[in-house]
């Protein structure tokens, strides 16, 4: 049977120092890099290899994943009523005072716009990190919870053990 040859030769040369050949020897999947993610997949990423090609989207494919429930339900999701008040509240009052300070109308609302987005975003992000970290806390506190229940049980065993020990276990000097 032949060879690989996709082997280089200078693999072979230094698998073959006996210096080598134990202490910094790699596994086989260090070696390759691990799996690729589709094995199905050639490298170029238009053709699979199970047969047929991947199907290229068009914007109104796109388009038809939006339905009107989603823009219905944007209240429910979590933080969002938050970030868009605020975005509101930031974009009417730095639009208002650009147009009390005397900025012509329309820049007056692109300020508006730009704030109420820009705010909303924030309010956002910070509120998504709050609740991140509420839940890291609540995740500590049920482990803290969790273990002084282990602790208080093993101590009700103990004493229930001690308590079962015939009397004459102990011994009088």
């Amino acid at each position: 049977m032949a060879a690989d040859t996709r082997e280089d030769s200078s693999q072979q040369r230094t698998s073959a120092h006996p210096s080598n050949s134990s202490s910094s020897q790699q596994k086989t999947y260090e070696k390759f890099g691990g799996a690729p993610e589709n094995a199905n997949a050639l490298p170029g990423g238009a053709i699979n290899t199970a047969g047929g090609k991947v199907r290229e989207l068009t914007i109104m494919e796109a388009l038809n994943t939006i339905k009107l429930k989603d823009f219905k339900d944007v209240y429910k999701k979590p933080c969002a009523r938050d970030a868009l008040l605020t975005g509101i509240g930031a974009g009417f009052g730095i639009g208002g005072l650009r147009a009390i300070m005397g900025a012509p109308a329309l820049k007056a609302c692109s300020w508006s716009v730009g704030t109420f987005c820009f705010g909303s975003i924030v309010m956002y992000e910070f509120c998504q990190r709050k609740r991140l970290l509420e839940m890291q806390g609540m995740k500590r506190a049920v482990e803290v919870i969790d273990r002084k229940k282990a602790e208080r049980q093993t101590r009700v065993d103990q004493t229930e053990m001690a308590n079962q020990r015939p009397k004459g276990d102990v011994e009088d000097h």
